[in-house]
């Protein structure tokens, strides 16, 4: 039976407050409350209520258990569970809830299907935003205290610029939650707006505290471009600032590599590369990974780390990654490229097993991002979720 017609379905509520509970634990030190066993309990439950919620999630299910020759009930750990194609959300309405107790919709293109807006229904922003806080503590901001803050500068388009963005809500989040006074932003990317950033970072320089630059990827090249065009000069931010960056070029006409961006970035701002981290994260789940550069360069450990090497993704604990082949969906040796499939617990309100199209290589419990997969790699991409939901 559909679950559509419910606000919000009670299983899926009280998975969420499990979830809140535990990462309120994390956040405590309480770490053995993400014990492999706490996880699967964790992610099997929130499987069944999402295959009793979520038709869609459920007719993928079904197909996708048939071509192993298993039932439902064979699935008994979290690496079973099906992971849902991420192109789902392009096709069908991935969500319990009924649409009247929608609060935010996360809305991207992607680079494929250019026709098709991916859809990301919320009821609920609490679960997004403390596991989010949780991250950002962790990898961002792992030597300020709570009670600390750091002025802000945000070189993106606010929420309120653009409603449906997840990344512009992600950075106002910081921004007001951990930062003094909301902090500023300013769109780097118009050249009438990057004198507004520049003058907002330069003066940041001038009064010597300590900085936190929101940016995408893009929008820095975009700003030491306008830069360099000008003759500006470059300044140097104080000790302890810091850069988190997102994004890369996609649909852009301009690559760097990170290295060149991070030389940059040492040149115009003075933040040296050990204090610049980088989020990889989608619209379509709820939690984030990191690099957990600063969190390694101020000898900072963080909460169950499966980080093997330099590169390696840091997820928080109620996140995990496998790395799979692209054509058996098996897992592959760790050294060895594979496509991503994210368990994001935080993900209660549409699909907590995401087949991404993003490759990486694995490296042991961790892994390192690599960049899009070739759509004709993909197992399934024809396969539409509506073919399935009209058989």
């Amino acid at each position: 039976m559909s679950h559509e017609t419910d606000p919000i379905p009670a299983e899926l509520a009280a998975c969420a407050d499990r979830v809140l509970t535990v990462i309120d634990a994390a956040a405590a030190e309480r770490a053995q409350v993400w014990s492999d066993h706490a996880f699967n309990a964790l992610a099997l439950d929130i499987f069944q209520a999402q295959y009793a919620c979520i038709e869609p999630y459920r007719a993928w299910c079904d197909h996708e258990l048939g071509m192993r020759g298993w039932q439902f009930d064979h699935v008994r750990r979290w690496s079973d569970i099906p992971a849902l194609p991420i192109s789902a959300y392009k096709q069908r309405r991935i969500a319990g809830h009924a649409p009247a107790a929608t609060i935010v919709t996360w809305e991207s293109s992607g680079t494929t299907q250019a026709d098709l807006v991916s859809r990301h229904e919320l009821p609920s922003l609490e679960l997004y935003e403390t596991s989010l806080i949780a991250g950002v503590r962790a990898a961002l901001l792992p030597d300020f205290l709570a009670t600390d803050e750091l002025v802000c500068i945000q070189l993106a388009p606010s929420v309120g610029e653009l409603p449906h963005s997840s990344l512009s809500h992600m950075f106002d989040v910081i921004r007001h939650e951990l930062c003094r006074n909301g902090g500023a932003h300013a769109t780097a990317t118009e050249p009438v707006i990057v004198a507004s950033a520049w003058s907002e970072l330069s003066r940041a320089a001038a009064a010597g505290e300590p900085v936190l630059v929101l940016a995408t990827s893009f929008a820095l090249v975009h700003l030491f471009d306008v830069l360099t065009a000008e003759g500006a000069k470059p300044i140097v931010l104080a000790r302890g600032s810091r850069l988190l960056d997102t994004g890369g070029f996609k649909g852009r006409t301009r690559e760097i590599s990170r290295d060149s961006l991070l030389d940059d970035v040492q040149r115009w701002l003075g933040i040296e590369p050990d204090m610049c981290e980088n989020e990889y994260g989608m619209s379509e789940l709820s939690s984030q990974s990191w690099l957990g550069t600063i969190a390694f360069a101020l000898k900072r450990t963080l909460p169950d780390t499966g980080m093997a090497t330099p590169g390696s993704r840091w997820q928080v604990p109620w996140m995990r990654t496998r790395v799979v082949d692209p054509i058996s969906l098996e897992p592959v040796d760790s050294g060895v490229q594979g496509l991503l499939v994210h368990h994001d617990l935080a993900n209660v309100w549409s699909c907590a097993a995401i087949r991404s199209e993003d490759i990486g290589i694995r490296r042991g419990r961790s892994y390192e991002l690599v960049g899009r997969a070739p759509t004709a790699e993909l197992r399934g991409c024809s396969l539409r979720i509506e073919d399935l939901w009209n058989a």
